[in-house]
């Protein structure tokens, strides 16, 4: 083993839970090794009270129930103890995923942010052992003819996985392979200059936007992720095009959590227009070049939806409906428009642009019918959502609520609120409205999530 491998602290860990979900179960038990890869440095175990029943099937699986655990401490009583001991140590675990998602939501609950770095023995053994039956757990244990007293109990199953670790470690000749681990497959010598490997996995695991600098600090990317972290990993592990252009540029780094990922979306709209930075494209653009217009044809006897230069020109002959920053956004959007309300081709006008037509063919059959799904139209783009609600999110921390506000039928804002606030009218929710602005592209933003989330709203009437 290379002598920069020997200097690391591992912290090898293993949890029992009350299920598989770590947003719902909560840990029963949890046992550290920590160990420099030669030899065990120290360790902790404790069984962990649930303050909840533990199912039928996992007694059944590790044999602890409800008695063992009646005088056991809660978590938060021994989250002093697992921070001492994995001080600088690299959290490493048999599907290391499972383990960590659920520590770090335990501690999460108790408004702290837990951020390792982290190595999976599955993966290790994986790619360092090619060609194994099975890299469970078991099956290692039966490979390196490991001795176990109670499997599924958390030491006996941390002991065995430090065994394993200990002797696929010993076995390698120098560090690399487990650092490529660690760093999901980054190499260090690829970061930008100005930024370290242990900047970038201090960068938190939630959803945000990070804005990626130059050496003066001025932002030169702004970008939104559900997983910051995992993000910038991968800026940096697939160089394209982009990406190389960061390199060369980008020295320091900042981030903003939000708490969700529709805020994320928000605020990144928001910054890229007010910051316009040099290497965003798509959303930098605040001047909006087209409109898609109404134009009352009397001597035809139907309204007519015309895309068209937006300009003053154009605002004094017909009534305008909605603004894009491109005609190939606007031209998009108004096919979706037609097809979506069963509308005739007739109805609607772009400059050398053929739409899908909803009739194939029968036009005068559904004419008058698709008239009626103009004026449906029409009502739906006056009024980007049915009515004015507050929708709720996850916030950035369990003390409090992300919110979007929409006021007048259109996107207002978005801001944070204590959870223990009660809050009645529109007047008290615009006071705690973080950011609030106009752009057309915030109300489709808000309309995707919603048709892919379930989502919790507070209707102001």
């Amino acid at each position: 083993m290379g002598r920069a491998t020997k200097e690391k602290k591992y912290a090898i860990i293993d949890v029992e839970t009350t299920g598989g979900m770590h947003h719902r179960d909560k840990v029963i038990e949890v046992a550290i090794i920590l160990t420099d890869g030669r030899e065990i440095i120290d360790s902790f175990q404790s069984l962990v009270h649930p303050e909840r029943s533990i199912p039928y099937h996992i007694t059944r699986i590790t044999g602890i129930d409800d008695d063992m655990v009646a005088d056991a401490p809660r978590f938060y009583e021994i989250a002093k103890d697992i921070i001492e001991i994995m001080d600088g140590a690299i959290f490493v675990a048999h599907n290391v995923k499972f383990d960590y998602n659920f520590i770090k939501e335990e501690f999460k609950s108790l408004g702290y942010a837990f951020n390792k770095k982290r190595l999976c023995t599955v993966k290790l053994t994986r790619s360092t052992m090619p060609g194994l039956r099975s890299y469970g757990l078991d099956n290692l244990i039966k490979h390196f003819d490991i001795e176990v007293d109670a499997r599924h109990r958390a030491y006996d199953d941390t002991l065995a996985t430090w065994k394993i670790f200990k002797t696929i470690i010993s076995d390698m000749d120098d560090s690399y392979h487990v650092n490529q681990l660690i760093n999901e497959g980054l190499d260090a010598s690829i970061l930008p200059r100005g930024m370290s490997m242990d900047e970038m996995h201090a960068t938190p695991e939630t959803p945000g936007v990070y804005y990626l600098c130059n050496e003066e600090d001025d932002v030169l990317y702004v970008g939104k992720a559900k997983n910051i972290r995992s993000r910038l990993f991968q800026h940096f592990r697939n160089l394209s095009r982009k990406s190389t252009k960061i390199y060369a540029m980008v020295h320091r780094l900042h981030y903003k959590e939000t708490g969700s990922e529709l805020l994320a979306l928000l605020l990144e709209l928001y910054e890229i227009k007010r910051l316009k930075p040099e290497l965003n494209k798509a959303l930098r653009r605040t001047d909006y070049n087209y409109a898609l217009y109404l134009y009352e044809n009397a001597a035809q006897g139907k309204p007519r939806l015309i895309l068209n230069k937006n300009n003053k020109a154009n605002d004094l002959k017909y009534q305008k409906l909605k603004l894009y920053s491109s005609k190939g956004h606007a031209e998009s959007s108004l096919q979706e428009l037609l097809l979506h309300h069963e509308i005739c081709i007739r109805h609607a006008k772009s400059r050398a642009t053929e739409f899908a037509c909803y009739c194939e063919g029968s036009c005068e059959e559904v004419l008058h019918k698709s008239q009626e799904g103009v004026e449906h139209l029409l009502d739906q783009v006056k009024h980007e959502f049915e009515r004015d609600f507050i929708l709720i999110l996850p916030g950035r921390n369990p003390e409090e609520s992300g919110f979007v506000m929409i006021h007048e039928n259109s996107f207002w804002g978005f801001g944070y609120v204590p959870r223990d606030t009660t809050l009645s009218s529109r007047e008290e929710w615009n006071d705690y409205v973080n950011y609030q602005f106009w752009y057309p592209e915030a109300s489709g933003l808000v309309h995707s999530y919603r048709s892919k989330h379930r989502c919790k709203m507070i209707y102001l009437d």
